[in-house]
């Protein structure tokens, strides 16, 4: 029999390790002094994820808001995480004090990979000098004026000859989408396109789908990086390693050597191009920056096109979901195709001042459909004070878009799905202040101007060549989204009926 003295002895064992372990979870997630308010309880070495869990992380977020304020926080596993709410906290924190909240969070998973270059994911000096080099070659290669538009024009018409030979029959427009919309970033960073059966192009926009589907997976074991130990792969931390070096460095650094090969015989007219010429122009310039180099042209190659690629082409599925729940809508963007461009021309990028309606919708889209409702999740570089609160070094903080894109006050039924909003009484477009899916800041979107454009010149076109509508079925794509790396749309068939046919069916 087990004697009292060494019962006590297990008892005391258990008590004290029941302790040790109670404190050493207190003090991994309890917040630090002055820090916002926020959930109090968080689970050992999850946090509070699995309350993230059990709903949609944006109503969570909305209820969280109503409960703490606009200003609240929480941990994933030991991080501390910040949030901010509403326009004017987001405004205060990313433009008037940009230089505290302008970081990102470190990432041991890009240490493996890239060593932390590129633009979306860096701080300081290796940010600032991408961000800057990226912009002016953009400008160099026409972001915002006609030299470009043309080439996204070209591409357009590619992809309405292929959605016209589905004559009309239910199709799930996504992957199409994602080739086409990803050909402009092909032609602006490679030179060139690729034919949408291409194998090789096929592939890696299936590795950048993957990457884009397991980035949240990656964001979990970043915040808990002791779950990189276990056995298997099921955070799929492996699988998105492999991949994005899979698109580095089988994809894009293949069309970086050959530009290398290639720049003795003259200029390429593209962005490797292009910045392969400023690396050389630093490397011999006294003034230089020692970031402006071969490693991080990979990454920020990769950074342009998997945002230029997937952001545009999940906002025209949610054009394709609003019209098929709104054929009203449809309706008045065909009528005032008709009226500006007619049937004989394609829409071009001139025609924008005069497609007021056709702009209030993509604008509407982009607000309710919200493709990046948390931006990028930015990082305090050290400790900041901020709104009545004390916000340590190193926290993550997320600004909610959504709780401006969403707000009643701003927009007085933001559930409901109704352009008119963005058009104002004299009959002109309207932005108002709020209207930020691309973020604000310095961090904001840089490729603002070209997918504005994107949307402008796919979207009139489709609708100038076909109604679409559901399938014979009448089923309606959802209008809840499936929330990863962005906002898209769950999967949904749609017939694509040529305008001509339509005009036939009419006049027999």
């Amino acid at each position: 029999m087990t004697s009292l003295l060494e019962m006590l002895d297990i008892n005391t064992g258990l008590a004290l390790g029941v302790a040790v372990l109670s404190l050493l979870w207190w003090f991994s997630v309890r917040r630090p002094a002055g820090a916002p308010p926020g959930p109090w309880l968080a689970v050992p070495l999850l946090g509070h994820l699995l309350l993230m869990m059990k709903k949609d992380p944006l109503e969570q977020f909305a209820a969280w808001r109503r409960q703490y304020g606009d200003v609240f926080s929480l941990y994933l596993g030991s991080q501390l995480v910040v949030v901010f709410n509403g326009y004017k906290v987001i405004k205060d924190a990313l433009v008037k004090n940009h230089n505290a909240f302008s970081d990102r969070v470190h990432c041991f998973i890009l240490d493996i990979i890239t060593d932390s270059k590129g633009v979306i994911d860096t701080s300081g000096p290796v940010w600032k000098a991408q961000r800057k080099v990226a912009i002016e070659i953009l400008r160099e290669l026409g972001m915002g004026k006609n030299v470009l538009a043309v080439k996204i024009e070209e591409e357009v018409k590619e992809y309405i000859r292929v959605i016209s030979e589905s004559q009309g029959q239910p199709l799930d427009l996504k992957h199409l989408t994602q080739a086409s919309v990803s050909n402009n970033m092909c032609s602006i960073l490679f030179g060139k396109r690729f034919e949408y059966d291409d194998d090789v192009f096929g592939n890696n926009l299936r590795l950048m789908d993957a990457i884009a589907h397991d980035a949240g997976a990656g964001s979990t074991v970043t915040s808990m990086p002791l779950l990189r130990h276990l056995p298997g792969d099921y955070f799929k931390l492996k699988r998105f390693v492999d991949n994005m070096r899979l698109v580095l460095h089988k994809f894009i650094k293949p069309f970086v050597d050959e530009h290398y090969r290639r720049s003795e015989e003259g200029s390429e007219d593209d962005f490797i191009g292009a910045y392969i010429r400023e690396i050389h122009h630093h490397r011999n310039s006294q003034s230089g920056s020692p970031h402006i180099n071969d490693v991080n042209l990979l990454k920020l190659v990769f950074d342009i096109f998997i945002a230029g690629s997937e952001s545009t082409s999940k906002a025209i599925m949610w054009t394709l979901v609003y019209f098929l729940h709104h054929p009203d809508v449809q309706d008045k963007c065909y009528e005032e195709i008709h009226r500006v461009v007619g049937t004989e021309r394609a829409p071009t990028i001139q025609d924008r001042p005069q497609l007021v309606y056709m702009e209030a919708v993509i604008m509407e889209v982009l607000r309710y459909g919200n493709v990046a409702p948390l931006s990028v999740p930015h990082a305090t570089p050290c400790d900041v004070e901020f709104g009545g609160y004390k916000i340590p070094k190193g926290t993550l903080v997320v600004p909610n878009l959504d709780s401006v894109m969403r707000d009643p006050e701003t927009w007085g039924d933001p559930d409901r799905f109704r352009p008119e909003r963005f058009i104002g009484e004299d009959g002109k477009l309207w932005r108002q202040e709020e209207f930020i899916p691309f973020s604000m800041g310095r961090r904001i979107c840089l490729g603002e101007t070209i997918a504005r454009m994107e949307l402008l010149l796919y979207i009139s076109t489709m609708v100038q060549h076909f109604r679409f509508l559901p399938p014979e079925t009448g089923e309606l794509p959802s209008l809840q989204g499936l929330l990863g790396a962005t906002h898209s749309p769950k999967h949904f068939k749609v017939r694509s009926v040529p305008r001509m046919c339509l005009k036939k069916e009419t006049s027999e």
